[in-house]
C-alpha cells in the first residue's frame, strides 16, 4: 500500500507517509478513514517524500470536493505537508488550494519543521 497512516487518539494527530506511485484512489481511502474514525478535527502531518501522485486535473478537482465536503462535517484540524522536490511543493499546493477551507496548511521540506509547526497548532476540538 503506497500510503501508511495511524491515528493517535491520545495526541490528537493524523501521521501519514507516502512512498511510491499515489493516485486519487489511494487518497481518498486515508480520507474515508479519517472522517470514519471522527479524525477530522485532528492535526496532520502528511509526508510525501520518495512519493509521487498521479494526478489529473479533474483528480485534483476530485480530490479537493472531497475535502470540502469533509470540512462541511466539521473544521479540520492544521496539516502539514512534506515534500523533497519542486515538483511536489506545487502538488501540494494545488491540492491545498482547492481543499483550504478554514484550518491552517502549510508545505515544509523538512519533517523536522513540520513536526514544530504541526505541535504549536492545537486540534480543532482541543482548548487552545
Amino acid at each position: 500500500m503506497p500510503i501508511k497512516w495511524t491515528i493517535s487518539r491520545a495526541e490528537r494527530l493524523v501521521t501519514v507517509r507516502a512512498e511510491g506511485v499515489i493516485s486519487l484512489r489511494d487518497v481518498e481511502a486515508l480520507l474515508d478513514d479519517i472522517a470514519v474514525k471522527e479524525a477530522i478535527g485532528y492535526r496532520k502531518i502528511f509526508d510525501a517524500r520518495g512519493a509521487a501522485g498521479s494526478y489529473t486535473d479533474d483528480d485534483i478537482m476530485t480530490l479537493g470536493a472531497r475535502i470540502q465536503a469533509y470540512i462541511r462535517q466539521g473544521l479540520p484540524g492544521a496539516a502539514a505537508i512534506v515534500v523533497d522536490s519542486q515538483r511536489q511543493f506545487n502538488t501540494a499546493l494545488r491540492i491545498a488550494n482547492v481543499g483550504q477551507g478554514k484550518r491552517p496548511i502549510r508545505i515544509f521540506f523538512s519533517p523536522e519543521e513540520a513536526r514544530a509547526w504541526i505541535d504549536s497548532n492545537p486540534s480543532i476540538d482541543e482548548p487552545a
